[in-house]
């Protein structure tokens, strides 16, 4: 059964449930990209004359990491500075709930989707905090993550997204969803999605680029009040994840999250 918490919690979230509205990130078991891309798109994403997409989104554009041009990235100063910025985002609790004393972090426990949502809240609470703003990388592929926090141990994505920056002239991208702990190089990173076992192919683009319908080169700003409910759809999920899991929501979800043990 459910703690007085949870359920107050699923009442509080269940009207956002149908407010998100970026690209499901999600790969079916046995689906290629290209099917899971035209399954959120239809025809539209092969349509060279489509008026509904930019022709800059960052799936058009997308190429090798080894033609990303790294120099465009923001230098975040040190890797010191870096990490502290990425404990921020992974560990505040920006999100209200109805239960005044349960305000939930980004949902970096439930991987399997809302990628762009958590991305997205990032960049935005990085800028609130006068950090440099980041760039969005984005990376398409039949993309595979392994993860403690889903029952198979791995999930599936036909893209992905995160948060970019570089120290000098090495990428670092801010996902607490991969990796807990610290910031992760862009090669680290490539291996943690499959890159290593498949073809993948990235695009660095504005921090206002949302999903892959997003223009890459200026995207269009979202307020805060947008990116907390496009966060506030998934967090029943992340919920639920760690009770299928036979974990304990209420402990990892408030005061102690698995990252801190």
């Amino acid at each position: 059964m459910k703690s007085i918490v949870g359920v107050l919690f699923a009442i509080s979230i269940a009207p956002a449930l149908s407010v998100a509205a970026g690209l499901s990130a999600h790969r079916y078991s046995g689906e290629s990209y290209r099917e899971a891309s035209q399954r959120n798109h239809g025809d539209s994403i092969s349509d060279a004359d489509s008026v509904e997409i930019s022709k800059t989104t960052p799936e058009r554009i997308k190429k090798s990491m080894e033609k990303l041009n790294v120099k465009e990235l923001p230098d975040a100063g040190s890797l010191q500075a870096l990490t502290a910025q990425f404990n921020y985002v992974r560990d505040t609790r920006f999100l209200k709930t109805e239960d005044p004393n349960f305000p939930r972090r980004l949902t970096w426990l439930f991987p399997d989707d809302g990628c762009y949502a958590r991305a997205e809240m990032a960049s935005q609470k990085l800028i609130a905090q006068k950090f440099v703003e980041p760039k969005k990388i984005f990376v398409f592929g039949d993309l595979s993550a392994k993860t403690d926090n889903a029952s198979s141990g791995s999930v599936q994505w036909w893209y992905h997204v995160a948060v970019i920056y570089r120290v000098g002239t090495t990428p670092y991208v801010v996902d607490p969803a991969l990796n807990p702990q610290q910031p992760m190089t862009l090669t680290e990173w490539n291996t943690a999605v499959g890159g290593d076992q498949t073809h993948v192919e990235y695009a660095i683009c504005s921090h206002d680029t949302f999903d892959p319908d997003g223009d890459c080169t200026k995207g269009r700003p979202m307020s805060l009040e947008q990116a907390e409910n496009e966060q506030r759809g998934f967090l029943q999920d992340e919920w639920d994840r760690l009770e299928e899991l036979h974990r304990n929501p209420q402990e990892e979800l408030g005061d102690n999250p698995p990252w801190k043990h």
